[in-house]
């Protein structure tokens, strides 16, 4: 008799050598880790039984000629069939082995069985409703005995006998599945009625229980497949805060306010006393106090604290509102390495966002293109500098790709910087996940912002340096508040005497009154000393842009609010636009960074020639209206003033302002609603960032580069294999996006469509783009 049943899970593997290496990966995983989820032999059971399982289903006649058929019309009439389909089976399966094998009584362990099964069944899509999955119809259950009744009795004994050996302990007959089969209706009726209970007990563990697991084994099976078992050791590296010391020490700044300021944060984060039972924390200084260096060095601390007590290579993750900010971040974590010996590869340190390179390195090797994505999306790194959009909705998703780097959430230390720029709407969710994750994945939570939001009450978190102190040092600028009146944007190009040697920021909230302005404001001055940013800009020229700005070549700057959070610029006068109060103090951070002199920031009230205020189309009325409450007390706010302001906002918005939203949110979480086809609220629903207005994406041909990428671009028509071109185009990608805009769907002079992008070739470039100001939209109805 063979050692091999002769099944396959591939056209190039043994059925068994898929189930035992994706069952070493998903192992491997559990070893390095250490929660509080699940007991650890529980854990170790229940991840060898999914993964020696979840492709049982694959042992089928159906599925095995499949597999072989050469003839590609007779391979799709079997790919559509029922029958072909394993998941089910599998399922099936996986639900009997740990219903036998855990016995704890605890509702974890009585819906254990229930999540292998659920997480079996939907382990190559999305995760759905669990009340549609606690029924199997007369249909599927006649198409399950057709599946097991065409598997070779002989080649099923082998596969069983090898599974038992890699840690199976039943043995898997045919007549024993079909007694799983016969029984399996009744047995979910029982579960039917424990899962009734969730939504009333509001458990968030189980959630995040099957998250986990549905995590664990989407991503072993799939780093199985197509990186291998040999590559997922993770690099020797130990972190510690002597690193960022010194790097510091490698460029001496001059002893000025700020900057002994800035080193009086950085030593009191670092010495700060730390408690390991501690697991939410904050670095809440003013802006400009350089706070990145500051979490970094305090985080590799903790990180090395943490090995030395627990054994446990924590991760780093590192997440950020805005891809300007990453980038700027990630640079300086990357010299950081570098200065201390550590050359920073992959697999040290990742950025992932959307228009992430797809590119892995991993000591002196580079991994293929689909390789590389596998290990990009997985979070295998050891620092992930990733987006908010990325982190959370890793955190509330329903989707197999988002999902599957869940588990890295667990033994990390998580770092949320600029945190005041999650949604109101959204805190009470958020706090609410965070506080499980900290809990129950073993993990820590480090808020890094100027503008603490109360997501947490100031009790339940731990800070990291004394921000009162900080504030009341500050004497940087003064916020005037010109709220009295509305006034037009021609108004406000006289407001201001632009000759009096000073640089001026305005920053407005739309692209169309930025563009208007601009328009007005360089009549009045000279052409070489003002620049327009906004995202009709290209990101190439943005970024230029904000180099020239840093360079002290540009004196009045016209913006929208990208700058605000994170862009190191610096202005003598800042004028905004008026926003929510947390908004207005992150745009205060572009004015007299560095403390020269006494910086001013004029708030001001703009209409449109209707009448209308630009506030009112982009910014919740309530936070306005508080925003306005508060600044119409004082004539002039002093920076020391600020923080007392700030939390005076925060609390009025925790008392006005609704959460009924997270509330709905939560419920669906709790009850495991994942998708729904009623219109209720679910999981599926969230999104953290809402588009104020619809957008298409357009490519601008802008130079002789963006000519070469879009034909480039244009030539993966020709190649027929969607892998291959997806493959190539991740290639160029980060340097393609460089050339690409969100427009308005509904301007009148809409580029034409050539594969998936509005595309403006160079030389009908007049036409629709503007070097000074982008896109150029006409007729557009509503707000931009």
């Amino acid at each position: 008799m063979s050692s091999f049943s002769e099944l396959y899970s591939h056209p190039d593997k043994f059925l068994e050598d898929h189930l035992i290496n994706t069952s070493k990966i998903i192992r491997n995983y559990v070893y390095e880790k250490n929660v509080e989820i699940i007991d650890k032999d529980t854990f170790l059971k229940t991840v060898t039984i999914i993964s020696l399982c979840h492709d049982f289903g694959k042992a089928t006649n159906y599925f095995q000629k499949y597999l072989f058929t050469e003839n590609e019309i007779e391979r799709n009439k079997l790919k559509t069939m029922e029958e072909t389909h394993h998941s089910l089976l599998s399922a099936v399966v996986a639900f009997y082995l740990i219903k036998n094998e855990i016995n704890t009584q605890d509702r974890k362990g009585i819906l254990l069985p229930f999540i292998a099964f659920l997480i079996v069944k939907n382990h190559h899509g999305d995760l759905k409703d669990i009340f549609n999955e606690v029924i199997l119809d007369e249909k599927e259950l006649k198409i399950l005995k057709r599946q097991l009744n065409s598997i070779d009795d002989e080649k099923l004994q082998i596969l069983n006998k090898n599974l038992k050996n890699a840690g199976l302990n039943k043995d898997l007959t045919k007549s024993l599945i079909n007694e799983y089969i016969d029984n399996i209706n009744s047995e979910l009726r029982k579960v039917k009625r424990e899962l009734r209970k969730l939504k009333e007990e509001q458990d968030i563990s189980i959630y995040l229980l099957l998250n986990f697991l549905f995590s664990l084994l989407i991503d072993a099976d799939k780093t199985e497949v197509v990186v291998g078992i040999d590559n997922i050791k993770r690099p020797e590296i130990k972190f510690e805060d002597q690193f960022v010391k010194a790097y510091k020490a490698s460029f001496c700044g001059e002893e000025n306010k700020i900057n002994l300021l800035r080193e009086e944060a950085y030593k009191e984060a670092v010495e700060r006393e730390i408690n390991i039972g501690q697991r939410i924390m904050s670095i809440n200084l003013p802006t400009g106090l350089g706070k990145t260096l500051t979490t970094i060095a305090f985080s590799m601390k903790l990180w090395d604290i943490l090995y030395k007590h627990t054994g446990v290579k924590y991760r780093i993750i590192y997440s950020l509102p805005f891809l300007s900010i990453l980038d700027q971040n990630s640079s300086v974590i990357e010299e950081l390495l570098k200065y201390n010996g550590i050359y920073p590869s992959t697999e040290i340190i990742l950025k992932h966002h959307h228009l992430s390179d797809v590119k892995y390195t991993k000591s002196n090797s580079e991994f293929e293109d689909e390789q590389a994505k596998i290990l990009i999306e997985g979070w295998n790194s050891e620092i992930i500098i990733t987006t908010f959009v990325q982190f959370f909705h890793t955190l509330v998703s329903e989707k197999n790709r988002t999902l599957r780097k869940f588990h890295r959430l667990s033994n990390s230390i998580i770092i949320l910087d600029e945190v005041q720029s999650i949604p109101f709407k959204y805190w009470l969710l958020i706090k609410e996940l965070l506080k499980a994750v900290a809990e129950e994945l073993n993990s820590y939570i480090i808020f890094v912002t100027a503008t603490q939001p109360l997501i947490f009450k100031e009790e339940e978190i731990y800070p990291l340096v004394d921000k009162n102190k900080y504030f009341a040092q500050m004497e940087r600028v003064e916020i005037i508040p010109k709220l009295d009146c509305d006034i037009t944007l021609e108004k406000l190009s006289e407001m201001f005497d632009l000759s009096d040697g000073r640089s001026y920021l305005f920053i407005l909230n739309t692209i169309k009154s930025a563009q208007q302005f601009y328009s007005i404001l360089k009549t009045k001055v000279l052409n070489d000393e003002i620049i327009y940013i906004s995202t009709h800009i290209t990101p190439l020229e943005r970024m230029e842009r904000i180099e020239k700005i840093k360079k002290g070549k540009i004196k009045f700057a016209v913006t929208t609010q990208l700058v605000e959070a994170g862009v190191d610029i610096d202005f003598d006068v800042v004028v905004r636009d008026i926003a929510p109060l947390d908004s207005i103090n992150q745009s205060a951070g572009r004015c007299n960074r560095n403390w020269n002199g006494k910086g001013k920031v004029y708030i001001v009230s703009l209409i449109d020639e209707k009448g209308q205020r630009y506030s009112r189309y982009i910014y919740d009325r309530i936070l306005l209206d508080i925003t306005r409450e508060i600044l119409s007390k004082y004539d002039i706010v002093r920076e020391q003033e600020l923080l007392k302001i700030i939390e005076k906002y925060y609390h009025e918005v925790s008392e006005r302002m609704s959460s009924s939203e997270a509330k709905k949110l939560l419920d669906a979480i709790y009850a495991l609603k994942y998708d729904s086809d009623d219109g209720d609220m679910c999981i599926s629903k969230f999104k953290l960032i809402e588009d104020d207005y619809y957008k298409v994406d357009a490519f601008i041909e802008l130079n002789e580069e963006a000519k070469e990428l879009w034909q480039k671009y244009v030539g993966l028509k020709d190649i027929k294999n969607l892998f291959e071109r997806r493959n190539i185009f991740n290639r160029f990608k980060a340097d393609f996006y460089k050339y690409v805009i969100s427009i308005p769907a509904t301007a009148e002079n809409m580029p034409p469509d050539i594969w998936g992008f509005k595309y403006v070739n160079y030389d009908s470039l007049n036409e629709y783009y503007d070097k000074e100001t982008g896109f150029i939209a006409k007729g557009v109805i509503g707000i931009w």
